[in-house]
């Protein structure tokens, strides 16, 4: 399969894409996911290795199994490769459903072994409890598709008692960056997918943000631009039945810098533990040698104005996620990201910034 190497979240796929190029943020406009993002998704080596690995390990013969987020149907394959008695395959979007759907079946497997599901998942109902659920409905923040709502619901009301998650423990990081020629694609212009400036600027109107730092972008951000050691933001144990997770959170984090260099921002990424053996790492930068992930990439924390730094300063760091205010999607949130940057003789500068209310789906 030939697939794109970049994407737009509500058109076709551009071809390439290079460390510190700005794209818009998928987990955004997920609503919007169109056959080239899909198609992405299948191209992303990195992805699509750890899941079959996983899957292959964790589904036993005659395990009923539910894919949730199925889009077109991979994951189910694999499953059932593995040798699945069925899998209920869950979507919002009635066309990736109908894809999964007929190539499911033109792989042998009819209407008895998959069985396409259509709806929110907080709104669906099984007619019986399975024995695995798979979902890849992670965003590269970890939670900015609200996968850890989704997935403790799913867990709560969908899984066999003894049964397993897959993924079973997600951790989201955050380390400043020297990520300037990012910063600069922000500053005089337009993320890849949406170049037209103008166009843009009406999509940040929309969105509530004050200009181009008040959204978080992705990038594929090189371990060398890292100004410091990453932090951990949060940790979601999705194998635990115990408690809600805390969807609202505030969590401040403290770095030393390294290295000199100047601060443009944040990178987020996530570590996901699969199974027993397999965990998925998206922090890693070769695209070449495909230990970058194509459809995650890193999440861009930007700040507005760049902040030299010593080695030994310290960079102070607040975060937080919420819920916005008369929200219409299960899908939405709001991040805040400010702070300050300490040197020797006292604070040399400070940041705030933050999504704001999210009043449409990212799409161009």
């Amino acid at each position: 399969m030939t697939t794109p190497a970049g994407t737009s979240t509500g058109g076709t796929a551009p071809a390439g894409h290079h460390p510190e190029q700005v794209w818009l943020p998928a987990s955004e406009g997920l609503l919007a996911w169109d056959e080239g993002f899909h198609d992405l998704m299948l191209g992303d080596t990195l992805r699509m290795n750890a899941f079959r690995t996983a899957i292959t390990e964790t589904v036993r013969p005659g395990d009923r199994v539910l894919d949730l987020g199925t889009g077109t149907g991979i994951l189910a394959r694999w499953a059932l490769e593995a040798g699945a008695a069925r899998v209920y395959g869950l979507d919002l979007g009635e066309d990736v459903l109908r894809t999964a759907t007929r190539r499911l079946a033109a792989a042998g497997y009819d209407a008895t072994r998959f069985i396409p599901v259509h709806g929110l998942s907080f709104d669906t109902e099984l007619p019986e409890r399975v024995d695995v659920v798979v979902s890849e409905t992670i965003g590269n923040l970890a939670d900015n598709e609200n996968a850890a709502a989704i997935l403790h619901d799913a867990h709560r009301r969908f899984l066999a008692p003894g049964g397993t998650m897959l993924p079973r423990r997600v951790e989201s990081y955050l380390v400043p960056v020297a990520a300037e020629r990012a910063h600069a694609q922000l500053r005089g212009g337009a993320p890849q997918d949406l170049p037209d400036r103008r166009r843009f600027t009406e999509l940040l109107r929309r969105r509530g943000a004050r200009d181009p730092f008040d959204l978080y972008y992705d990038v594929v951000i090189p371990l060398a631009r890292h100004l410091a050691a990453p932090r951990i933001v949060r940790q979601y144990d999705l194998q635990s039945p115990d408690g809600a997770p805390r969807t609202s959170y505030q969590v401040a984090l403290a770095y030393t810098a390294r290295r000199d260099g100047v601060l443009t921002g944040f990178k987020g990424y996530f570590v996901a533990t699969l199974s027993d053996t397999v965990a998925l790492d998206i922090s890693g930068d070769d695209i070449a040698a495909r230990t970058a992930s194509d459809s995650w990439k890193h999440c861009y924390l930007p700040i507005a104005e760049p902040v030299p730094v010593r080695r030994g300063d310290r960079i102070v760091l607040s975060f937080s996620r919420s819920r916005p205010a008369g929200a219409d999607t299960t899908f939405e949130q709001s991040y805040r990201w400010s702070g300050q940057v300490l040197g020797e003789d006292g604070t040399v500068a400070r940041f705030a910034h933050g999504t704001g209310r999210h009043l449409d789906p990212i799409t161009n």
